[in-house]
């Protein structure tokens, strides 16, 4: 019999529960066998056998369910969230998950482990009866070897979520959020390699420096020889024999050098990738393989500046929630690529995002198109239970990040919590502790303290953090930057989060007085950038939330329409100064050192076309652009398009980023 209690049942936001309907509200439950879910997809790689476990489940709130043969249980999609469900929409509590499932014959002699991308907040696992482990935290990935527990034939896993905790003012959706997977492997595999690189940037060429985790989960020690390729193609870089002994994991660091016409750099306008491909071989057999995207760049910082590649940058972005009412926070790929794609055109490159890990589709596609991102664990707010120095739970949530997250390009430093109080001894421990783990990427807290009188260098862990990221809301900005610099003169002041109180759902919504929150910040040098709170309206039951049971605070709403905000930030984070057109000239002003944006404009092109009355295009082209560094000289063009097109009423210029962003735009009205 199982007995587990997830937490108490509860409801959150009252006044949406008349929203609850579905198949309660019909008065009927269904029960569905979902034996085996012939058909689930089985994909192999050397030495790994992997089967999807998504798709519908069994699923119930009632813990007295779980036990009893003949209860009604619902159907749910994994990967989901129960509170997308009208049925479900407000519980909070304990959600109950149910299928069965068969192993495939072939992969009978194999060490077999279920696997779960995340499921919020804590759950507990049980295999055909039995207890197989827990996890707390809704983020991060975890599995357990299931080898003993399973059957030959029908197997059932048993599932209990809890979303019970709920810090933050973001909806903590419940429920499998990612995906669930079985993964069958011979005795040897690699649990992960780590791929760091050191670009020597005046040479051009590149260290890469690969840490590997390999386990041995048979009776006996094991050699493996191994093999790791880059981008699949040459001999292998990285060659090494190592053994391990029977039940057992150990680590091996390889490295090897890129000659200079191998070497791309990634930044947020080029973001080149490679791949490397690694295999380990017993007796001459490949039994495992593991292959990672990576960058190679370079993040350095000095007291007034962020530099990237060598280069001094000063760059804008935005904070985005982890929501959608119809999909929750699982992160279909079309939200996510819509989501960041919108964001690149309004010329973001660099933020903190979210208060807690990143789906890896997200981190994947940021690495593609490129933006920086610090990745945080979800520790906010004073009074966070979690605050305490050493605690095991929030050192497990920063090791599973950065272990699952480490190789991404995107992500140049980590943050051990957001807007803490009293928080001086932990947040030394955990940036400390986190050191540990990656003392190669910047460490450090997102403060709202800072700025005030009762925190300085002597209680608060700015001081050995590696760059100071504040939220700031209000006109007080210029303020608090010049506080925050007096205290720590040797660290760059990113934003955070900034912006004003939530704007409204509106079309029409703009963010009040923008210029004058931003542009007092242009003229100090220490000030390497900022962040809007937030890209994106999203659910939440925290106070202040308007009756649609949504913060307000974002450029689009919680459907991805824009509003007028939207075009407002994308013009203040445009990387020119100005573009216009006159008589078809176009006239383009680069960024000053001085402004925010700013940074070099490499690879960067005019599109133009003009329109007839109906808007269908006439004549079009493009105009490659000569490199900027900030402070170059305003840019002419020669006459754009045919003066004697026939019908053209409109040239449409647009300037588009190296990744084909229309990041600016301007448009003159031509005489019929």
């Amino acid at each position: 019999m199982l007995n587990f209690a997830c937490g108490k049942s509860q409801v959150r936001n009252p006044q949406r529960q008349q929203r609850r309907s579905g198949l309660h509200a019909l008065g009927v439950t269904l029960f569905l066998g979902l034996s085996g879910l012939a058909g689930a997809s089985v994909v192999e790689s050397p030495g790994e056998l992997r089967q999807s476990l998504n798709g519908l489940w069994q699923f119930t709130t009632n813990a007295a369910s779980v036990a009893a043969a003949d209860a009604p249980w619902d159907a749910i999609t994994v990967p989901g969230n129960w509170d997308t469900l009208p049925a479900y929409s407000t519980h909070v509590g304990q959600g109950w998950y149910r299928r069965s499932f068969s192993v495939p014959v072939a992969w009978q002699g194999r060490h077999i482990r279920l696997h779960f991308d995340a499921v919020y907040d804590t759950a507990a696992v049980w295999l055909n009866g039995q207890l197989v482990g827990t996890h707390t935290g809704g983020y991060t990935p975890f599995e357990f070897d299931v080898t003993k527990f399973l059957r030959d034939g029908e197997n059932t896993v048993t599932v209990c979520a809890d979303n019970t905790d709920g810090r933050g003012a973001w909806w903590h959706w419940g429920g499998i959020s990612r995906e669930v997977m079985l993964i069958a492997n011979q005795d040897a595999r690699i649990v992960w390699q780590h791929i760091r690189s050191e670009p020597d940037l005046p040479a051009g060429t590149a260290r890469l420096i690969v840490r590997y985790k390999l386990a041995n989960a048979g009776e006996k020690p094991v050699v493996v020889a191994l093999q790791g390729r880059i981008d699949s193609a040459g001999e292998a870089a990285l060659t090494t024999t190592i053994s391990i002994p029977a039940r057992s994991e150990v680590e091996a660091e390889l490295a090897t050098n890129l000659p200079k016409d191998r070497v791309r750099l990634w930044d947020f306008d080029h973001p080149n990738l490679y791949r490397l491909t690694t295999q380990i071989s017993v007796g001459g057999k490949v039994v495992h393989d593991k292959s990672d995207r990576f960058g190679i760049r370079k993040i350095e910082v000095t007291a007034t500046s962020l530099l990237l590649n060598g280069e001094r940058i000063r760059v804008c972005g935005f904070n985005r929630v982890s929501d959608s009412n119809t999909t929750g926070n699982t992160e279909p790929d079309a939200l996510v690529k819509q989501d960041v794609d919108l964001m690149k055109r309004a010329g973001a490159a660099f933020s903190r995002l979210m208060h807690f890990p990143q789906a890896p589709n997200l981190l994947d596609y940021l690495d593609e198109k490129g933006m920086m991102i610090f990745g945080e664990i979800p520790v906010w707010g004073a009074g966070d239970p979690n605050m305490s120095p050493g605690n095991p739970l929030t050192a497990q949530w920063m090791r599973e990040m950065i272990e699952r997250d480490y190789n991404h390009p995107c992500i140049i430093g980590w943050s051990v919590g957001n807007e803490l109080l009293q928080h001086d001894a932990y947040g030394k421990s955990m940036i400390n502790y986190t050191r540990q783990l990656d003392p190669h990427r910047l460490v450090n807290y997102v403060s709202f303290s800072g700025s005030r009188a009762e925190y300085h260098p002597g209680n608060d862990p700015i001081s050995v953090s590696d760059f100071l990221m504040h939220n700031t809301y209000g006109l007080e900005n210029e303020k608090k930057a010049r506080t925050l610099h007096e205290k720590w003169p040797q660290l760059p002041i990113f934003y955070s989060e900034f912006g004003a109180n939530q704007i409204g759902a509106s079309p029409e919504a703009t963010i009040p007085q923008l210029a004058r929150r931003f542009e007092p910040l242009q003229e100090l040098p220490y000030v390497v950038g900022i962040s809007l709170w937030t890209f994106n309206d999203y659910r939440s039951a925290y106070k202040g939330t308007p009756a649609s049971g949504n913060r307000e605070w974002g450029v689009v709403t919680v459907d991805r329409r824009p509003k007028a905000a939207y075009a407002q930030i994308r013009q203040l984070y445009s990387p020119v100064h100005s573009l216009t057109v006159r008589n078809r000239v176009v006239r383009l002003e680069p960024r000053s050192p001085g402004e925010i944006p700013s940074y070099v404009l490499r690879g960067y092109r005019l599109n133009w076309k003009q329109l007839a009355a109906s808007g269908s295009t006439l004549d079009s082209g493009e105009v490659e652009l000569p490199d900027f560094k900030p402070g170059t000289e305003t840019w002419t063009s020669l006459p754009l398009g045919n003066a004697t097109v026939v019908g053209a009423v409109e040239l449409v210029v647009q300037l588009l980023s190296p990744g084909g962003y229309d990041v600016q735009d301007c448009r003159e009205r031509l005489s019929p």
